[in-house]
């Protein structure tokens, strides 16, 4: 078994995220209404009030998430190819189901989890993602546009076709009948969005008189909105094509524009060597496709990373850099500064460490602390 060095530091990652594409997010408690967009506009979070002019940012939980998806990977590989679904909800989410829920819940763990020799040795990765009320080791800053002060975001709106008129040549590839039943949805789309808009229209009334209104004026107001939804429910189950009117405008969503420069980078505390370096083979990883949040199917999502590894442990004089990490798509490099080469060999060793765990008496199915203690 190979012996990992004990001495742990914290090591930052600092630098840049550069949007290649547009960035977005479906968070529903960032939306809001504003003379831009109705509450249903997917809004990118804001720094501060929930206001048009407010700076927005990129959750960095969404970086996070893809590490810890990729260490997944890793762990399942190391396994053979497949882990116990509750070894899933652990390793990406930190969440203990079946068994392993009323295993962790009736032992005390009061300090065992921070034991050098315990469960952060053993597992490194469940140390690194944390899980319950354990934090993890690994911290992941928002992206934060470094020229805030101007409009780095943009709205994207959508207008939803019939997709046989924009392409006639596909009505020769249906049959006579399904071209009589494609003629009938066309028909009543046209005529169902008629009543669906008149019936919004009068929810939308309704709404506008409801903050102000008594108790009982809201109760009867709450009454006839519900009455509404009903009759427009009962107007769509009705169509004999999708639910849905296929000619309608789609309410769009907010998206930082692609070339925006942000503030980004993430954390190790009380790292060792093999911590560092399963953090490097995640970012590898992400490398094969580097896409975070929503809309990919209009290819938002794509990110470039550019960060400098520091760190100053309490045996170093002054900080020391450690060398810089690029990530893009289809594309990982690690550049050595001061001529050290500890970012490729921490990265190494953890290869290394997925392709024999024993070897380095690691164990990424255990999650019980009080399994480590001897």
């Amino acid at each position: 078994m190979v012996n990992l060095s004990v001495k742990r530091r914290s090591i930052y990652f600092r630098g840049h995220t550069t949007a290649v594409s547009g960035l977005a997010v479906n968070r529903p408690d960032d939306n809001f209404a504003s003379p831009s967009g109705t509450k249903d506009l997917q809004r990118l979070p804001r720094l501060g009030a929930k206001l048009d002019r407010s700076p927005v940012f990129f959750p960095g939980t969404q970086l996070r998430h893809l590490i810890r998806e990729a260490l997944l990977m890793g762990a399942c590989k190391a396994a053979g190819g497949r882990l116990p679904l509750k070894d899933h909800f652990m390793l990406i989410q930190g969440v203990a189901i079946g068994e392993m829920a009323k295993e962790l819940s009736s032992a005390s763990m009061e300090g065992t989890v921070e034991r050098a020799d315990g469960l952060r040795s053993v597992n490194p990765l469940i140390s690194l993602g944390g899980f319950w009320k354990h934090a993890g080791s690994l911290g992941v800053n928002d992206w934060i546009p470094m020229e805030s002060d101007k409009q780095v975001y943009y709205l994207h709106s959508k207008m939803r076709a019939m997709p046989h008129k924009r392409n006639a040549e596909l009505v020769d590839l249906l049959s006579d009948d399904d071209v009589d039943k494609l003629k009938r949805i066309m028909n009543e789309d046209g005529e169902i969005a008629r009543k669906v808009r008149e019936i919004e229209e009068e929810i939308k009334q309704l709404k506008k008189g409801y903050s102000a209104a008594s108790t009982a004026e809201k109760k009867k107001l709450g009454d006839q909105m519900n009455k509404l939804e009903e009759i427009k429910a009962g107007i769509k189950s009705e169509k004999e094509g999708p639910t849905e009117t296929l000619v309608r405008p789609v309410e769009g969503y907010e998206a930082i524009c692609p070339g925006t420069v942000m503030k980004s980078g993430i954390d190790i505390t009380r790292a060792n060597d093999l911590d560092l370096g399963f953090v490097l083979y995640a970012l590898k990883q992400i490398s094969k496709r580097p896409y975070v949040g929503a809309h990919a199917a209009d290819g938002k999502g794509e990110f470039a990373l550019d960060w400098e590894v520091k760190t100053w442990s309490d045996d170093l004089e002054d900080p020391v850099v450690l060398g810089r990490v690029k990530v893009d798509l289809l594309n990982f490099e690690i550049i050595p500064e001061n001529g050290l080469s500890v970012l490729q060999d921490a990265l190494e060793q953890a290869q290394d460490a997925f392709a024999d765990p024993k070897k380095y008496g690691l164990d990424f199915g255990v999650f019980n602390p009080l399994k480590t203690v001897a």
